[in-house]
Protein backbone atom coordinates (compact mmCIF):
# COMPACT_ATOMS: atom_id res chain seq x y z
CA UNK A 1 0.00 0.00 0.00
CA UNK A 2 1.49 3.56 -0.91
CA UNK A 3 2.15 5.83 1.75
CA UNK A 4 -0.42 7.89 1.59
CA UNK A 5 -0.20 10.03 5.12
CA UNK A 6 3.41 11.08 3.34
CA UNK A 7 1.03 12.32 0.30
CA UNK A 8 -1.10 14.08 2.34
CA UNK A 9 1.00 15.94 4.77
CA UNK A 10 3.00 16.75 1.41
CA UNK A 11 -0.05 17.99 0.27
CA UNK A 12 0.21 21.10 2.76
CA UNK A 13 1.12 24.58 1.74
CA UNK A 14 4.89 24.84 2.87
CA UNK A 15 4.26 27.83 5.25
CA UNK A 16 1.52 25.08 6.65
CA UNK A 17 3.52 22.46 7.24
CA UNK A 18 6.24 24.81 9.02
CA UNK A 19 3.65 25.16 11.86
CA UNK A 20 3.87 21.37 12.71
CA UNK A 21 7.65 22.51 14.24
CA UNK A 22 7.54 26.48 14.73
CA UNK A 23 5.72 28.56 15.94
CA UNK A 24 4.64 31.72 13.02
CA UNK A 25 6.59 35.41 14.66
CA UNK A 26 4.43 38.14 14.47
CA UNK A 27 6.20 41.53 13.95
CA UNK A 28 3.24 44.53 14.66
CA UNK A 29 3.66 46.65 11.73
CA UNK A 30 0.83 49.40 13.38
CA UNK A 31 -1.90 49.11 15.93
CA UNK A 32 -5.27 48.63 13.69
CA UNK A 33 -3.05 48.00 10.61
CA UNK A 34 -1.98 45.13 8.39
CA UNK A 35 -0.35 42.45 10.70
CA UNK A 36 3.09 40.79 9.29
CA UNK A 37 3.46 37.44 9.61
CA UNK A 38 7.52 35.72 9.31
CA UNK A 39 7.82 32.13 9.31
CA UNK A 40 10.85 29.78 9.74
CA UNK A 41 10.64 26.66 7.94
CA UNK A 42 12.16 23.51 9.57
CA UNK A 43 15.83 22.01 8.40
CA UNK A 44 15.85 18.62 6.53
CA UNK A 45 16.43 16.74 9.89
CA UNK A 46 14.01 18.10 11.78
CA UNK A 47 11.30 17.48 8.42
CA UNK A 48 12.56 14.24 8.61
CA UNK A 49 11.59 13.00 12.33
CA UNK A 50 8.11 14.02 11.44
CA UNK A 51 7.77 12.54 7.95
CA UNK A 52 10.52 9.17 8.27
CA UNK A 53 8.21 7.21 10.46
CA UNK A 54 5.37 7.25 8.83
CA UNK A 55 7.38 6.29 5.58
CA UNK A 56 9.46 3.45 7.81
CA UNK A 57 6.04 2.50 8.84
CA UNK A 58 4.65 1.97 4.76
CA UNK A 59 7.46 0.35 3.43
CA UNK A 60 7.90 -2.22 6.32
CA UNK A 61 4.50 -3.29 6.55
CA UNK A 62 2.34 -2.31 3.87
CA UNK A 63 2.72 -5.89 2.18
CA UNK A 64 1.13 -7.03 5.75
CA UNK A 65 -1.26 -4.44 5.96
CA UNK A 66 -5.18 -5.01 5.38
CA UNK A 67 -6.73 -1.85 7.34
CA UNK A 68 -8.61 -0.16 4.61
CA UNK A 69 -7.35 3.31 3.60
CA UNK A 70 -9.88 5.01 5.91
CA UNK A 71 -7.72 3.87 8.78
CA UNK A 72 -5.03 5.92 6.89
CA UNK A 73 -7.14 8.37 6.73
CA UNK A 74 -7.84 7.99 10.20
CA UNK A 75 -4.08 8.29 11.18
CA UNK A 76 -3.76 11.52 8.76
CA UNK A 77 -6.90 13.67 10.92
CA UNK A 78 -5.08 12.77 14.02
CA UNK A 79 -1.50 13.50 12.61
CA UNK A 80 -2.22 16.96 11.31
CA UNK A 81 -4.86 17.45 14.64
CA UNK A 82 -1.33 16.64 16.74
CA UNK A 83 0.25 19.53 14.68
CA UNK A 84 -2.26 22.23 14.98
CA UNK A 85 -4.18 21.57 11.99
CA UNK A 86 -7.04 20.51 13.85
CA UNK A 87 -10.75 22.81 13.46
CA UNK A 88 -10.73 25.31 16.77
CA UNK A 89 -13.33 27.82 15.25
CA UNK A 90 -16.25 28.32 13.81
CA UNK A 91 -17.90 31.30 12.10
CA UNK A 92 -20.99 31.55 10.72
CA UNK A 93 -23.03 34.35 9.37
CA UNK A 94 -26.09 34.57 7.93
CA UNK A 95 -28.07 33.45 10.98
CA UNK A 96 -31.45 34.34 10.91
CA UNK A 97 -34.39 31.28 11.80
CA UNK A 98 -31.22 28.51 11.55
CA UNK A 99 -29.98 27.68 14.59
CA UNK A 100 -26.44 27.96 15.42
CA UNK A 101 -26.78 24.56 16.72
CA UNK A 102 -28.52 22.85 13.86
CA UNK A 103 -25.13 24.47 11.74
CA UNK A 104 -22.74 22.88 13.70
CA UNK A 105 -24.41 19.49 13.66
CA UNK A 106 -24.95 19.52 9.89
CA UNK A 107 -21.24 20.76 9.27
CA UNK A 108 -20.11 17.54 11.06
CA UNK A 109 -16.71 19.26 12.88
CA UNK A 110 -15.17 19.09 16.56
CA UNK A 111 -11.90 19.66 17.74
CA UNK A 112 -10.98 16.19 16.64
CA UNK A 113 -11.77 17.10 13.09
CA UNK A 114 -8.70 17.62 10.96
CA UNK A 115 -8.24 20.57 8.34
CA UNK A 116 -6.87 18.93 6.07
CA UNK A 117 -9.14 15.98 5.31
CA UNK A 118 -12.34 18.10 6.14
CA UNK A 119 -14.44 17.73 2.57
CA UNK A 120 -16.23 21.20 1.81
CA UNK A 121 -18.46 20.31 -0.81
CA UNK A 122 -20.04 17.49 1.63
CA UNK A 123 -19.95 19.88 4.61
CA UNK A 124 -22.01 22.78 2.25
CA UNK A 125 -24.22 19.59 0.72
CA UNK A 126 -25.29 18.74 4.49
CA UNK A 127 -25.96 22.76 5.67
CA UNK A 128 -27.87 23.01 2.26
CA UNK A 129 -30.20 20.45 4.03
CA UNK A 130 -31.21 22.38 6.92
CA UNK A 131 -35.04 24.06 5.93
CA UNK A 132 -34.27 27.38 6.05
CA UNK A 133 -31.39 27.68 4.00
CA UNK A 134 -31.27 28.78 0.62
CA UNK A 135 -27.50 28.79 -0.08
CA UNK A 136 -24.39 28.63 1.66
CA UNK A 137 -20.88 28.79 1.00
CA UNK A 138 -18.22 27.10 3.40
CA UNK A 139 -14.25 27.25 3.21
CA UNK A 140 -11.04 26.86 5.24
CA UNK A 141 -8.92 29.31 6.57
CA UNK A 142 -6.29 27.80 7.91
CA UNK A 143 -4.88 26.67 10.45
CA UNK A 144 -7.90 26.00 12.33
CA UNK A 145 -11.20 27.91 11.42
CA UNK A 146 -14.04 26.99 9.42
CA UNK A 147 -16.23 29.78 7.72
CA UNK A 148 -19.46 29.35 7.24
CA UNK A 149 -21.67 31.99 5.20
CA UNK A 150 -25.52 31.22 4.96
CA UNK A 151 -28.43 32.64 2.44
CA UNK A 152 -31.80 32.14 4.29
CA UNK A 153 -34.97 31.54 2.72
CA UNK A 154 -37.83 34.35 3.32
CA UNK A 155 -41.11 33.04 4.10
CA UNK A 156 -44.26 34.95 2.27
CA UNK A 157 -47.14 32.40 2.93
CA UNK A 158 -48.45 29.90 5.29
CA UNK A 159 -49.44 27.12 2.91
CA UNK A 160 -52.41 24.82 4.22
CA UNK A 161 -51.97 21.18 1.83
CA UNK A 162 -53.10 17.64 3.05
CA UNK A 163 -54.27 18.84 6.51
CA UNK A 164 -50.70 20.35 7.47
CA UNK A 165 -49.71 24.01 7.52
CA UNK A 166 -46.03 24.83 5.88
CA UNK A 167 -44.15 28.10 5.11
CA UNK A 168 -43.39 28.42 1.93
CA UNK A 169 -41.10 30.93 -0.17
CA UNK A 170 -42.86 33.86 -2.42
CA UNK A 171 -41.51 30.69 -5.39
CA UNK A 172 -44.10 28.18 -3.77
CA UNK A 173 -41.37 26.11 -2.21
CA UNK A 174 -41.78 24.80 0.93
CA UNK A 175 -39.34 26.18 3.76
CA UNK A 176 -40.71 24.50 7.33
CA UNK A 177 -43.58 22.89 9.47
CA UNK A 178 -42.07 24.74 12.19
CA UNK A 179 -44.08 28.00 11.93
CA UNK A 180 -42.91 30.50 15.00
CA UNK A 181 -44.73 33.77 16.22
CA UNK A 182 -42.83 36.45 13.70
CA UNK A 183 -44.30 34.04 10.99
CA UNK A 184 -48.07 33.26 12.47
CA UNK A 185 -49.51 36.40 10.58
CA UNK A 186 -48.62 35.58 6.89
CA UNK A 187 -51.17 35.20 4.73
CA UNK A 188 -52.82 31.69 4.78
CA UNK A 189 -53.20 29.97 1.68
CA UNK A 190 -55.89 27.46 1.32
CA UNK A 191 -58.20 25.60 -1.39
CA UNK A 192 -57.79 22.76 -3.90
CA UNK A 193 -54.97 22.94 -6.30
CA UNK A 194 -53.74 25.68 -4.54
CA UNK A 195 -50.39 24.50 -3.76
CA UNK A 196 -49.31 24.24 -7.25
CA UNK A 197 -50.60 27.25 -8.81
CA UNK A 198 -50.03 29.63 -5.94
CA UNK A 199 -46.50 31.29 -7.16
CA UNK A 200 -47.40 33.23 -9.84
CA UNK A 201 -50.07 34.38 -7.48
CA UNK A 202 -47.49 35.30 -4.95
CA UNK A 203 -45.32 37.05 -7.60
CA UNK A 204 -48.71 39.24 -9.19
CA UNK A 205 -48.93 39.89 -4.78
CA UNK A 206 -45.40 40.89 -4.14
CA UNK A 207 -45.61 43.72 -6.46
CA UNK A 208 -48.87 45.08 -4.57
CA UNK A 209 -47.13 45.58 -1.22
CA UNK A 210 -50.25 47.67 -0.21
CA UNK A 211 -52.48 44.98 -0.58
CA UNK A 212 -50.35 42.08 0.70
CA UNK A 213 -50.20 43.81 4.23
CA UNK A 214 -54.08 43.61 4.12
CA UNK A 215 -54.30 40.27 2.70
CA UNK A 216 -55.16 37.80 5.60
CA UNK A 217 -55.69 34.38 3.36
CA UNK A 218 -55.60 33.15 -0.18
CA UNK A 219 -58.57 30.76 -1.35
CA UNK A 220 -58.17 28.99 -4.22
CA UNK A 221 -61.80 28.80 -5.46
CA UNK A 222 -63.50 25.55 -8.01
CA UNK A 223 -59.71 25.45 -8.99
CA UNK A 224 -60.00 28.34 -11.32
CA UNK A 225 -59.38 31.43 -9.48
CA UNK A 226 -58.35 33.15 -6.64
CA UNK A 227 -60.53 34.99 -3.57
CA UNK A 228 -58.74 37.30 -0.84
CA UNK A 229 -59.68 37.64 2.46
CA UNK A 230 -58.88 41.19 3.83
CA UNK A 231 -58.71 42.22 7.27
CA UNK A 232 -62.18 43.33 8.25
CA UNK A 233 -63.57 39.70 6.99
CA UNK A 234 -63.48 41.76 3.54
CA UNK A 235 -63.71 39.22 0.33
CA UNK A 236 -61.63 40.43 -3.28
CA UNK A 237 -63.19 38.02 -5.50
CA UNK A 238 -60.99 38.11 -8.80
CA UNK A 239 -60.99 37.08 -12.12
CA UNK A 240 -59.87 33.66 -13.86
CA UNK A 241 -57.94 35.19 -16.17
CA UNK A 242 -56.05 39.03 -15.83
CA UNK A 243 -55.00 38.98 -11.97
CA UNK A 244 -52.72 41.54 -12.75
CA UNK A 245 -54.78 44.17 -13.99
CA UNK A 246 -57.61 43.16 -11.30
CA UNK A 247 -54.52 43.72 -8.62
CA UNK A 248 -53.69 47.02 -10.16
CA UNK A 249 -57.41 48.15 -9.81
CA UNK A 250 -57.60 47.38 -6.33
CA UNK A 251 -54.54 48.89 -5.40
CA UNK A 252 -56.12 52.01 -6.71
CA UNK A 253 -59.05 51.69 -4.69
CA UNK A 254 -57.55 51.08 -1.89
CA UNK A 255 -55.11 53.90 -1.72
CA UNK A 256 -57.61 56.63 -3.52
CA UNK A 257 -60.71 55.66 -1.67
CA UNK A 258 -59.90 53.55 1.18
CA UNK A 259 -62.20 50.83 0.42
CA UNK A 260 -61.70 48.91 2.67
CA UNK A 261 -62.72 51.54 5.40
CA UNK A 262 -66.26 51.83 4.27
CA UNK A 263 -68.55 49.03 5.52
CA UNK A 264 -67.69 46.92 2.61
CA UNK A 265 -68.54 43.35 2.78
CA UNK A 266 -67.25 42.00 -0.69
CA UNK A 267 -65.37 43.60 -4.16
CA UNK A 268 -66.24 41.44 -6.97
CA UNK A 269 -63.50 42.24 -10.08
CA UNK A 270 -64.44 38.78 -11.87
CA UNK A 271 -65.77 41.08 -14.87
CA UNK A 272 -63.39 44.02 -16.30
CA UNK A 273 -66.38 45.73 -17.11
CA UNK A 274 -68.20 45.87 -14.28
CA UNK A 275 -67.47 46.09 -10.44
CA UNK A 276 -69.83 45.26 -8.20
CA UNK A 277 -69.34 46.38 -4.58
CA UNK A 278 -71.10 44.86 -1.50
CA UNK A 279 -72.16 46.47 1.99
CA UNK A 280 -71.80 44.81 5.07
CA UNK A 281 -75.56 45.15 7.10
CA UNK A 282 -73.75 48.15 8.88
CA UNK A 283 -73.39 49.52 5.86
CA UNK A 284 -76.67 48.77 4.40
CA UNK A 285 -78.43 50.45 7.45
CA UNK A 286 -76.31 53.79 7.26
CA UNK A 287 -77.14 54.18 3.72
CA UNK A 288 -80.61 53.43 4.55
CA UNK A 289 -80.60 56.12 6.87
CA UNK A 290 -78.73 58.59 4.28
CA UNK A 291 -81.52 58.11 1.76
CA UNK A 292 -83.99 58.24 4.12
CA UNK A 293 -83.14 61.46 5.30
CA UNK A 294 -82.49 62.59 1.91
CA UNK A 295 -85.74 61.68 1.04
CA UNK A 296 -87.56 63.30 4.16
CA UNK A 297 -85.74 66.84 2.95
Amino acid sequence: MPPVIVDELLALPLALRARAAVRPMRKAIGAGLARCETVRFPNAALASLVVAPTIVFGFSFGERMEEPRAALSADVAKLTVAAGFGVQTVTIEGLRDTRQGDVLDYLAVGPQTSMVGFDLLAARERVLALPWVRDASVRKVYPDTVFVEITEHDAFARMLENGRIHLVTVEGEEITREIGEPYRGLPLVVGEGAPQVAAPMFAALASHPYILENVVALERVGERRWTLHMRDAVQVHLPEGDVVAALSQLDGMMRQHAILDRAVASIDLRRPEQLVVRLTEQGLEALEADLGQGGAG
